[in-house]
């Protein structure tokens, strides 16, 4: 990920607090490796895990924010200006579009194993030579009609960021 006012490349890696679910799948699939709590964690928990990892905390929550140096405040709570304010800070890299796991954040390796390939639907089999496998979960991913959706959608956020600053 690119960070803008300096321009260097780093590996940031975020935990978005239980408020930011659709925001967290978003941001996953646009490549930011982003860890999300449970809704059964308290405050304390979060900082502990944000500070014993070194993550960047994302939450909605004023006073978490203020308590825990190293987050991001998001304002809003509709999905789509949440993802406009972070990107403001975190540009994405495009070149990591689709490489995490929307559901648990792990990564997505390429493959054409038959025995995965044998178990897609026979309309995927026949479309797919190659899938996406989450190294953590398990769960399949593939190039369908919903993946050029998800991109337009991606496209349109990320493009919304420039908009809204002119």
């Amino acid at each position: 990920m690119t960070y803008p006012s300096d321009g260097k490349t780093t590996e940031m890696r975020f935990f978005a607090d239980s408020m930011l679910g659709k925001m967290c799948r978003w941001l996953r699939l646009m490549g930011y490796d982003v860890g999300y709590a449970t809704s059964d964690m308290t405050d304390d928990a979060i900082i502990e895990v944000c500070s014993g990892e070194n993550l960047i905390l994302i939450t909605r929550d004023r006073e978490l924010s203020i308590r825990y140096r190293n987050s991001v405040y998001i304002k809003s709570d509709m999905y789509e200006d949440q993802l406009h304010e972070f990107i403001r800070r975190f540009v994405p890299d495009e070149t990591l579009y689709f490489t995490r796991c929307p559901l648990c954040n792990g990564l997505l390796k390429v493959t054409d194993d038959p025995e995965i390939m044998e178990k897609l639907p026979p309309g995927v089999r026949k479309m797919q030579k190659r899938v996406y496998v989450c190294d953590n979960c398990g769960k399949v991913y593939w190039e369908g009609s919903h993946y050029t959706s998800i991109r337009n959608e991606i496209k349109a956020i990320v493009d919304g960021v420039g908009e809204r600053e002119e």
